[in-house]
């Protein structure tokens, strides 16, 4: 470790430092989206979320303003910056950039599992995409405008049940098992992500 190392304190301060040093997050919405994702892939992944940050159903997709305040107190530490970058469209826009040439992250392993998994699906997409793409995750589609994202709401059976208006016993035996295809492509998924591939959204679930 570096003289220039620095502690960082809780869980959302080392995701978000981890984010900004791995995925080069260039607009402050990517990086939002970001953090939303490393808790859809860990409750996926690991039955449970990472951070416990109360994310909202918004126009823009989750949103959480802790994180705005877990980022001034990166700035206050001196961990990251304010960069002013210009975009593809030619606009202005402020992100975090960090400011040490190295810092120790401390989280669990399932932790570091759920974020490299994040980085290497979206570390690299346009802020656009990442939005579209949290936009149709479970989570965010189960969950009333305005209100708290529900984690828990990404088996693919039980968003079946609610959507159909059936009991979720009904959609695991006469209407989940009796569409070979649908059938098929949630196994196949389920056995793709327990091997690293992207995480299921609404759309793959649900689309005819």
């Amino acid at each position: 470790m570096s003289n220039e190392s620095k502690k960082l304190e809780t869980p959302l301060q080392n995701i978000i430092t981890y984010l900004c040093f791995k995925a080069n997050p260039n607009s402050m919405r990517k990086l939002m989206k970001l953090v939303y994702l490393v808790d859809v892939y860990h409750q996926e992944m690991f039955g449970e979320r990472l951070t416990g940050v109360p994310f909202r159903h918004y126009d823009f997709g989750a949103f959480a303003s802790d994180i705005y305040w877990t980022l001034e107190e990166l700035y206050d530490v001196g961990i990251l910056r304010e960069e002013v970058v210009e975009t593809r469209t030619g606009h202005r826009a402020v992100i975090p950039w960090p400011c040490v040439s190295e810092t120790v992250i401390e989280l669990p392993d399932s932790g570091f599992a759920a974020l490299k998994a994040v980085i290497e699906d979206w570390g690299g997409a346009s802020p656009e995409g990442v939005v579209r793409f949290t936009k149709r995750t479970l989570p965010f589609v189960g969950t009333p405008y305005g209100e708290l994202i529900d984690f828990s709401r990404n088996d693919p059976v039980i968003e079946y049940a609610r959507q159909h208006g059936v009991s979720e016993a009904e959609a695991a035996t006469e209407d989940l098992l009796s569409n070979e295809e649908l059938v098929s492509k949630v196994l196949n998924a389920d056995q793709e992500l327990r091997d690293g591939a992207p995480l299921l959204d609404e759309l793959d679930v649900f689309a005819e």
